[in-house]
C-alpha cells in the first residue's frame, strides 16, 4: 500500500507539501498540484482516514439511533438524514435499538468510544427514549446531538416534530370540505398530552369546544374490524386514522362490511408512504414530510460541527395529499 514518503517520491516533492496538500493547509503551484494528484493515481494511494480521526480527534462519522430500521416511517426519514450527509462527504451509522441489546447508557457510551462527530435520535411522537441521559452526559460531552420527531418542551437541545396541531387541523378541514362532519378519530394509545395536540386541531377546524369520537385501538390488527359496527352505530362518515397501517386494516375491514369509501364512509391516514399508494382504495393523506425531517436534522447537526447557528426547536409544516379514499 503506498503512502505518503511514496507519493512524495514520486512526485519530486517534500512528504510534508504532501501532507499539507492533502489536508488542505497548503495552496501549491499547479504543476505541483498535478504531479502529486498524478502520484496518486498511478500509486493507487488511499488516506487512512481512521488513523486521521484518531489524530485529530474528529471523524466523518454520524451516529443515527432509532428502534429499527425495517419500517417505512423510519427509513424514510433516514434517506433524508443520508443523502444530506452525503452531501457534504459525512457517513452515516445507523443503530437499531431493538438490535443492539444495549441500556442507554452502553449504547451512549458505545457513541463516545467511536468517536462520533453527532448523534440524531428518531423515534414516535411519544417516545422520550435517551431524553434524560442526553442532559445528563451526552451534552456533558460536547458531541452534537439533535433529538427528532418527539413532541416535548425544549430542553436544551435541539428538537424536530411535524406540526401535529396542523395535521389534524388540515386532515378535520379536508374531510368537512368532503360533506363529512361526523368525524371520528381512530388512534393508537397516546400519552394525554400529544392527544392534545389532534383535539386542539379537530377544535381550529370545526370552530368549537367539541371533540370527535375517539377510539383507541391496540396494536392487534385483527381487532380493529371489530370497531366496525361501532362506527356505523353513531353514523360516522369521516374516520381520521392516525397510524398509516391501522387505516390500511380499516378500509379492508370496510370493504369486507360491503361499506363504499369514500361513498358511505372516507377514511383520511397520518403519514404518506409506500403503503398509502398501494392501498385499495389509495389512501389519502396527511403527509408529515418524513424525508424533510430526515434532511433538516442533517443539517442541524452538520451546523453544529460546524459551529454554525442552527434552531432550537424546527417544526415541519404537514400538508393534504388527496386520492381516492377521502
Amino acid at each position: 500500500m503506498a503512502t505518503l514518503k511514496d507519493i512524495a517520491k514520486h512526485a519530486k516533492v517534500s512528504t510534508c507539501t504532501v501532507s499539507r496538500y492533502l489536508n488542505s493547509n497548503i495552496v501549491v503551484k499547479k504543476e505541483t498540484e498535478d504531479r502529486i494528484e498524478a502520484a496518486i493515481k498511478e500509486l493507487g494511494y488511499v488516506p487512512n482516514v481512521i488513523a486521521k480521526s484518531l489524530k485529530q480527534q474528529v471523524t466523518s462519522n454520524v451516529a443515527v439511533i432509532l428502534p429499527k430500521l425495517n419500517h417505512l416511517y423510519y427509513s424514510e426519514i433516514t434517506s433524508g438524514i443520508s443523502q444530506t450527509l452525503a452531501e457534504h462527504q459525512y457517513n452515516i451509522f445507523i443503530y437499531e435499538v431493538d438490535n443492539l441489546h444495549l441500556s442507554e447508557d452502553d449504547i451512549l457510551n458505545l457513541m463516545r468510544e467511536n468517536m462520533v462527530a453527532g448523534i440524531i435520535f428518531i423515534g414516535l411522537f411519544p417516545d422520550t427514549s435517551f431524553k434524560e441521559k442526553i442532559k445528563e452526559d451526552v451534552l456533558g460531552w460536547k458531541i452534537p446531538v439533535v433529538y427528532a420527531n418527539r413532541c416535548i418542551p425544549y430542553e436544551g437541545f435541539p428538537l424536530l416534530y411535524p406540526d401535529l396541531v396542523k395535521a389534524s387541523k388540515i386532515g378535520t378541514e379536508h374531510l368537512i370540505k368532503k360533506k363529512k362532519e361526523n368525524i371520528a378519530f381512530m388512534h393508537k394509545p397516546l400519552p394525554k398530552h400529544l392527544l392534545k395536540y389532534f383535539l386542539d386541531g379537530y377544535r381550529q377546524a370545526t370552530n368549537s369546544g367539541q371533540e370527535p369520537m375517539l377510539i383507541e385501538i391496540p396494536d392487534d390488527k385483527n381487532v380493529i374490524k371489530d370497531f366496525v359496527p361501532k362506527l356505523i352505530e353513531h353514523q360516522i362518515n369521516g374516520v381520521f386514522v392516525l397510524d398509516e397501517k391501522s387505516a390500511v386494516y380499516l378500509t379492508k375491514a370496510f370493504a369486507k362490511s360491503n361499506i363504499q369509501i369514500p361513498g358511505d364512509i372516507s377514511v383520511l391516514s397520518l403519514g404518506n408512504s409506500l403503503i398509502s399508494e398501494i392501498s385499495t382504495p389509495e389512501l389519502t393523506c396527511v403527509d408529515l414530510q418524513n424525508w424533510v425531517l430526515g434532511q433538516k436534522s442533517a443539517e442541524i447537526i452538520l451546523n453544529q460541527i460546524s459551529n454554525k447557528k442552527f434552531e432550537d426547536v424546527t417544526v415541519v409544516e404537514p400538508f393534504i395529499v388527496e386520492r381516492e379514499s377521502a
